[in-house]
């Protein structure tokens, strides 16, 4: 072997071997893979969690959950018609209506001399009239809503009829056998209408653009109505008569909406609403001649009755947010609600025929609504 494979062997064992009186051979420590960790150090806290500052103002820009990721959202185009929070709600509405009557009739133009009746027969309408009708309620976030709705109106009518030369008018309102015929006739006509509505109702978004809403409650109806006729010539003098009917009723009401979005807050709307009203019908004749100083007929008939109310309104509108606009048509029609007395014979100073009469208000509306 080559002294230099020698030497190196010896200084490997001499550094191996211990030397006399040391033990054996010292092992150093195995590391772990990571070294310890501090005794002393504290752990950093958790983080906190995020939380939204999106200013209120901003909040319905955030689109809501769709119904089938919670189960309690309404679909995006039906939230402004459909409101998917609880909060207050009014809404104000002009109404430009025309209302009409079937016992405004008051003179016949004759043009005979002898006893046929030939001629067209003259009645009373009443001019476009303005009204209003306020809503208040509350909006629950379960789909119910409880409200308290006003509507008034008041409307005005004239007419006038004159016979011309060989002709003659026969009135209509007064009594047989006294005042038959005359040569002028002057008509007026007045009504007050007030109702007022409390109702609760249950709104359904069917898909996401179709929803209805159901309600039912109570209604008190106010109705007033004057019917004045003044006739000269011949028989009258000046001859008046004078009729009113007054009409005082609550009953429940039920009816039901549907509202059709389109987009950029655009939708269909119709309603429909019915009830049976009960109270009592006041109904008053007066007939005078000879400017009054001669009465002929003095008398009132006073019936309690059912009176039945129908209406429905078609039309649309747009919405942004909160703030709702609507336009469109209403019908409403009230079945037999004035029974105005007529005189019919001119020897039976007691015969009398009621007829009951009807009142219908058809016009537009505009609508403003708010939600809070």
């Amino acid at each position: 072997m080559p002294r230099g494979s020698w030497l190196g062997l010896v200084m490997c064992v001499a550094t191996v071997t211990p030397a006399a009186g040391q033990g054996p051979p010292r092992t150093l420590p195995a590391y772990p893979s990571a070294p310890p960790a501090a005794a002393n150090v504290t752990p950093l806290p958790a983080e906190p969690p995020v939380k939204d500052l999106t200013p209120s103002e901003f909040s319905d820009l955030i689109p809501p959950p769709e119904p089938h990721a919670s189960g309690h959202g309404l679909p995006g185009s039906l939230t402004p018609t459909v409101p998917a929070h609880s909060g207050f709600y009014g809404t104000a509405e002009y109404l430009l209506f025309r209302p009409r009557s079937g016992s405004f009739d008051y003179a016949l133009v004759n043009s005979t001399g002898g006893l046929a009746t030939v001629g067209p027969i003259r009645s009373l309408s009443y001019d476009l009239a303005s009204g209003f009708r306020v809503e208040g309620g509350y909006h629950f976030d379960t789909g119910w809503d409880a409200a308290f709705a006003y509507t008034y109106l008041q409307a005005d009518g004239g007419s006038s009829a004159a016979a011309a030369p060989g002709q003659v008018l026969l009135p209509t309102l007064t009594r047989p056998g006294l005042t038959d015929n005359a040569l002028t006739a002057l008509a007026e006509a007045n009504l007050n209408y007030s109702l007022y509505d409390m109702v609760i109702g249950k709104r359904l978004a069917l898909d996401n653009h179709f929803a209805v809403r159901a309600f039912g409650g109570f209604r008190f109806a106010e109705i007033n109505q004057r019917f004045n006729t003044l006739y000269n010539g011949l028989d009258a003098q000046l001859a008046a008569v004078n009729t009113s009917s007054r009409y005082s009723g609550f009953g429940p009401i039920v009816g039901g909406e549907a509202i059709l979005t389109a987009c950029r807050g655009f939708h269909g709307y119709a309603r429909a609403s019915g009830g049976l009203l009960t109270g009592r019908s006041r109904n008053s004749l007066l007939e005078t001649n000879s400017a009054g100083a001669t009465t002929y007929v003095d008398s009132d008939n006073n019936v309690r009755k059912v009176v039945p109310v129908a209406s429905i309104a078609i039309g649309g509108g747009w919405q942004y947010r909160t703030v709702s606009i609507r336009a469109g048509y209403e019908v409403t029609q009230w079945f037999g609600l004035t029974e105005p007395t007529r005189y019919v014979d001119d020897v039976g100073q007691g015969k009398i025929s009621t007829r009951p009469s009807n009142l219908s208000l058809e016009g537009f509306f505009i609508q403003f609504g708010l939600t809070f």
